[in-house]
Formats: structure tokens, sequence, C-alpha cells
């Protein structure tokens, strides 16, 4: 006997308990025979745990491809109607939980979107008063007398001593002192005010 000649005679003549010995064994039929009679009722079900039609209905539908799926393996039963309501009811909550964690996460990276936000902005900011402080300051060491310029760029930029300074420069310690001294003042004039106004815009 063929299994289209089987399937004929599962769908007018067996229980739903022989469907699903069909079902186990690979009759795509079994499978169709039982979503027709069974899916209206599962769907009434579904509807009372959880008001959502269209989640039911994937719920629904998603069990037949689980059943489908994992035939082999599904397990003999004798209340077909029973099986199918207990799997449903754990697929709605096994989801309701999933869709629950997801949310959770969703709201929170939502809650913490306007520090994050604010976060970058911030960060933007500071890279812009960075970019124009430094700006300023390379125009402010461009304007500054020749020695004082050297002795900034060997103290601070190049990382020497002070008494090494005082080496390369052919200075002694001391007029590498007065010439720092008076560099950085230079420095703090031509910086400060645009200092101020970044504050400013900043507040």
């Amino acid at each position: 006997m063929t299994r289209e000649s089987v399937s004929k005679i599962l769908s007018q003549e067996s229980s739903a308990e022989e469907l699903w010995m069909a079902l186990k064994s690979g009759d795509e039929y079994a499978l169709e025979r039982l979503y027709r009679v069974y899916s209206k009722t599962l769907f009434q079900l579904g509807i009372s745990i959880t008001g959502d039609p269209d989640f039911v209905q994937d719920c629904v539908q998603e069990l037949f491809i689980d059943l489908w799926k994992y035939r082999e393996n599904v397990k003999k039963t004798d209340n077909v109607k029973l099986y199918l309501f207990k799997s449903l009811s754990n697929k709605i909550n096994k989801e309701k939980k999933r869709l629950n964690r997801w949310n959770a996460r969703q709201l929170k990276a939502i809650e913490g979107l306007p520090q994050y936000l604010e976060s970058v902005e911030t960060k933007l900011v500071n890279i812009q008063r960075e970019e124009l402080l430094q700006k300023k300051l390379a125009r402010a060491l461009n304007e500054l007398p020749v020695r004082q310029n050297e002795v900034i760029q060997y103290l601070f930029f190049e990382n020497f001593s002070y008494e090494d300074t005082a080496k390369l420069m052919g200075i002694n310690l001391r007029s590498v002192y007065t010439l720092a001294w008076k560099a950085l003042s230079n420095l703090k004039k031509s910086v400060l005010m645009l200092v101020f106004l970044l504050a400013g815009i900043a507040s």
C-alpha cells in the first residue's frame, strides 16, 4: 500500500491517536489532518491565555512546525488533544517570557539612551574644545620669541629636564627658569580668553 493510499485511509477513518502515530512515522497528511482538527480549538485556548490573536496564531503554527521537525522524538499519547493543549500552553509561556526579557532589555536600553547621547555630545564638545585650544596654543607658540618657544619645546614637548635644556641651549639653569616663566605667562594670556569663552558655551 502506498503512502498516498495510507494517507487517504487516515484522513477518512483514523482516530487522533492513529494520526499521531502516522505523524511520528513521517506522514505529512497526518500532520495536515491534525492541524485541521485542532488548530481552531488551540487558537481559542491561546486567546484565553493571552489576548493577542497574532501572537497566538504564530504560536499555533510554530507548534505544528515543531511537531513535524521533531516528529521522531514526539512521545506516544492516548490523548492527543491534551498533549497539544499542554504543548501550546508551554510554548505561549516560553515565548511570553522571552518577549518580556527582550522588552526589558529594550526598555533598559531606551532608558539609558539620553545619558548615552549626553555622553556622546559631551565628548564631541570636549573634542571640539580641545581642537580649538590646540590651534590657539599652536598659534600662541608661534608668536613667542624664538628662545621662549625653544625652551617650551624642550621642556614640555620633548620632556627634557631643566638641566638638559640648559645644556642644549647653552645657558645657565636660572636663565632656563626665567625663559620658561615668561613663555608660560605669554601663553596663558593668549589662551585664557578662549578657555573662558568655551567654558561659557559649554555651560
